[in-house]
């Protein structure tokens, strides 16, 4: 399960805001991807990550893998190349 469902990607731009927040107060990528990642797999009433979660070793860790370059792409700093990442790029420029 390689490409990231569109609305898998939604949900992870939606907590962006709390990501960046997070680098503010001296959290690293990683520290912020990891605790993001977390709060979408616990809040994750409608099951979008389910699938994805059931399938990895490390589902905290592939989750912030993909906030991380989420963000990247959000902001410009990365070039889309999966399924629907261009649909976001340059949306929410820092």
């Amino acid at each position: 399960m390689a490409t990231w469902t569109p609305i898998e990607n939604a949900k992870i731009v939606g907590i962006l805001p709390e990501y960046r927040s997070l680098l503010k107060n001296d959290e690293t990528n990683n520290s912020a991807g990891r605790i993001c990642a977390q709060e979408l797999i616990d809040n994750d009433k409608l099951n979008i990550f389910t699938d994805r979660i059931n399938k990895v070793k490390y589902p905290i860790d592939t989750l912030a893998k993909h906030i991380i370059r989420m963000d990247d792409i959000v902001s410009g700093n990365a070039i889309p190349e999966h399924a629907d990442e261009s649909n976001w790029a340059n949306c929410y420029k820092y």
